[in-house]
């Protein structure tokens, strides 16, 4: 029988960050919910696990089971999430794992040592990345297994000082954003109806917008079949959007309110596995293009997380090695 223990760290207390945590899973005849939450100004780091795959705990024939992990931090604004899902052959019930993270944090824009002044407008390059990777296997026998994982996030700046009278009230437009989503299914299908015996389908898309650069936006897709002899298929891939770069243009002495969010889902049914892992990154910096400039996290790193912003993009959004 499986035992499980919730493991919450929260680290340097300070209202910035929080994760939310939903598991649903078939033991002992049953279903069994497992859900967690943690906020915190700063950061936090959670687990649904107390150890993990090798950790000695086990799944019985007819059962599932679910496992989630995160992080986030507010003063590199950088988060990560995984999930997986394990669902094996006489287990008829939909088990899921899910994880959400988001983290704000507030930018006062200065004319510090560039001889600008309040009201002038300057402009802010953002450097982003987000990377990760979702897999799914199907078992045709003694169960047909499915499997589904899928990816969303986001991020918002807003000056919510730039209030535009809408005739029923007041709006704050966005003065940039970047989506990001990609979804991944892998199950077993009847071969005698279809002519084959697996499936496999990705999508995947990202964009970007501001007020001053153009709206950027990628999009890929594709499916697969197979007419296997073997009882498993595999199926799975790796989203990178790479670095991207887009400029915002801010007003001096305004802030910029930058909020970010990061979910993944994975679900299984009968003898199936699948799980989303995009604990590796999603961060980006803010410079400003105007020498002097100054800009002023209401959050700022910790010194054990300040080098990582000192060595700049090219060490903060580091291509992960596969």
């Amino acid at each position: 029988m499986t035992v499980l223990a919730l493991v919450v760290l929260s680290l340097q207390a300070g209202a910035g960050v929080e994760i939310d945590s939903s598991i649903n899973y078939f033991q002992d005849g049953d279903y069994v919910s497992l859900d967690g939450y943690e906020s915190d100004d700063s950061h936090v780091s959670y687990q649904s696990f107390s150890g993990g795959v090798g950790s000695g705990w086990t799944v019985g024939d007819g059962e599932s089971f679910g496992l989630t992990s995160g992080y986030a931090n507010a003063g590199n604004m950088s988060m990560g999430v995984s999930a997986q899902s394990i669902s094996t052959a006489n287990n008829r019930h939909l088990s899921d794992a899910s994880i959400s993270t988001s983290v704000s944090n507030r930018l006062m824009i200065s004319p510090g040592a560039s001889g600008l002044v309040e009201g002038d407008t300057t402009t802010l390059a953002i450097h982003l990345r987000l990377d990760g990777s979702l897999q799914g296997e199907a078992t045709s026998y003694p169960g047909k297994g499915w499997s589904h994982a899928e990816m969303r996030a986001g991020l918002s700046v807003h000056d919510y000082a730039i209030q535009i009278d809408t005739g029923e009230g007041f709006w704050s437009p966005s003065q940039a954003s970047f989506g990001a989503s990609c979804e991944l299914e892998a199950y077993d299908v009847y071969k005698s109806v279809w002519g084959y015996s697996y499936s496999a389908n990705w999508e995947e898309s990202w964009n970007t917008e501001s007020n001053i650069s153009p709206y950027d936006s990628y999009h890929n897709s594709w499916s697969a079949t197979e007419l296997g002899e073997s009882f498993l298929y595999q199926a799975g891939d790796h989203f990178d959007t790479d670095e991207l770069t887009f400029l915002v243009e801010a007003i001096i002495g305004h802030t910029l309110d930058f909020d970010a969010d990061l979910y993944v889902y994975v679900d299984a049914n009968n003898d199936a596995v699948s799980w989303a892992d995009f604990a590796n990154t999603f961060a980006f910096s803010v410079v400003s293009t105007v020498h002097g400039v100054g800009l002023d996290w209401e959050i700022i790193p910790e010194p054990s997380t300040m080098l990582l912003l000192l060595l700049g993009v090219g060490g903060l959004l580091m291509k992960r090695k596969q």
